[in-house]
């Protein structure tokens, strides 16, 4: 895939408005965020040009230096279950991070452990079958649901021309004491 210019981030970051008005909607004023799994940095850049204080972390090498370069922060390169912090974070932006795998009891775990009592987690997953297949393993971490949306999902690559966009379960995460 070739690398994405300005304007492609630029329409990205348009189409995804919606979804960082919910998240940003129940979260306080400078708000320390953490981008996991930044990709190409545009959810870290709008957080932080709304006034938050946003940390992000990207597997890929290349992806963390695009990142750094575009939303002018810092990017640990790193994988998100060795990720710590001294002070846990209020929000968590998780797009793309969950779609089912072996990996995904502990990386809920992680986003738990990381975020504050109270903290919010966005995530999303592909539609679910039932209206509530997807919400206990959420609870398990403390982690409980506050709004839910199907929507597509705001890429930077479209779908083959005449292929239907398939709805995206959107959720925001709250988290109790256990």
């Amino acid at each position: 895939m070739p690398m994405p210019d300005a304007a492609d981030l630029h329409a990205l970051s348009t189409a995804r408005a919606p979804l960082y008005r919910a998240f940003l909607a129940e979260l306080p004023p400078g708000a320390h965020l953490l981008d996991a799994g930044c990709g190409e940095g545009q959810d870290a850049r709008h957080f932080q040009q709304e006034g938050h204080v946003v940390s992000a972390i990207e597997r890929d090498l290349a992806a963390a230096r695009r990142a750094s370069r575009h939303g002018g922060l810092p990017v640990r390169v790193g994988d998100i279950l060795t990720l710590t912090t001294v002070v846990p974070f209020d929000g968590i932006w998780a797009c793309d991070l969950l779609p089912g795998g072996e990996h995904e009891p502990a990386l809920l775990a992680q986003l738990g452990a990381l975020l504050k009592v109270g903290g919010l987690l966005y995530c999303n997953l592909p539609a679910p079958l039932g209206p509530d297949e997807n919400l206990p393993r959420f609870a398990a971490h403390g982690l409980y649901q506050t709004r839910r949306w199907l929507a597509p999902l705001p890429r930077l690559t479209s779908p083959a021309p005449g292929s239907p966009q398939a709805p995206w379960l959107h959720l925001l995460l709250r988290k109790t004491a256990l």
